[in-house]
């Protein structure tokens, strides 16, 4: 595996060939037709982004949770970001994660606006946000797939996408990223892990409850 690491607006990593079994990943893409249509939260322009996302780690067809499972077992951010925490660990119900598309092979114009995370578990509210994790699922590469990052002043850059690399970025205040309209005729795929670990009282009170997003961040 090719580790690649990002300090530019904000630390990142990015993990070439980590499933070990492409026919597995293959697999778990084409497993996203299996999804009923109750089994998505859809989101529309009007909350900031045009993207599927599975409701929950119930709905997610065996290859994509084989899939999930592996990177929950295989990778610990608490290692790869030496240092940045010590106690993080993955949310196993998927929450805020799961099966992700962002979609426009039928021209619904999909996109994701830039945006900081929710920094609270909607279901756990002592655990805060810590990392992303992010799987490429998508054989096929097009320039919109890159997810961009900016540190909501001057400093931008982009996160290459790739099939069966693990992107990893830290979560924080200034942690923006998002996804320009995908380009027309394609879909973009991925597996989504979060990581959270338990917050202290202080952090309690600063906390923010809701994603925020920015559209005024340069894509460019």
């Amino acid at each position: 595996m090719k580790i690649t690491r990002i300090d530019t607006p904000f630390p990142a990593v990015s993990i070439d060939d980590f499933i070990p079994s492409r026919a597995l990943l293959r697999a778990a893409a084409q497993s996203f037709e299996l999804v009923e249509e109750e089994g998505w939260v859809k989101y529309g322009a009007g909350k900031g982004q045009v993207q599927y996302c599975s409701r929950a780690r119930e709905v997610t067809p065996p290859p994509a949770l084989t899939v999930m499972d592996y990177i929950a077992t295989h990778f610990d951010p608490n290692v790869i970001f030496n240092g940045l925490t010590d106690k993080a660990f993955p949310d196993m119900s998927h929450y805020g994660g799961g099966m992700m598309i962002t979609p426009n092979s039928n021209n619904e114009g999909g996109f994701l606006g830039m945006h900081i995370d929710a920094d609270v578990h909607a279901k756990n509210p002592n655990w805060k946000r810590e990392y992303s994790a992010i799987l490429c699922l998508s054989e096929e590469y097009d320039e919109s797939f890159d997810l961009l990052i900016h540190d909501g002043k001057s400093s931008h850059n982009r996160i290459p996408y790739k099939f069966n690399r693990l992107n990893i970025f830290k979560c924080a205040k200034d942690s923006w990223h998002g996804l320009p309209e995908i380009s027309k005729g394609m879909d973009r795929k991925t597996l989504g892990l979060m990581y959270w670990s338990v917050m202290g009282e202080e952090e309690k009170a600063s906390a923010r409850l809701k994603a925020k997003f920015n559209k005024n961040l340069d894509f460019s």
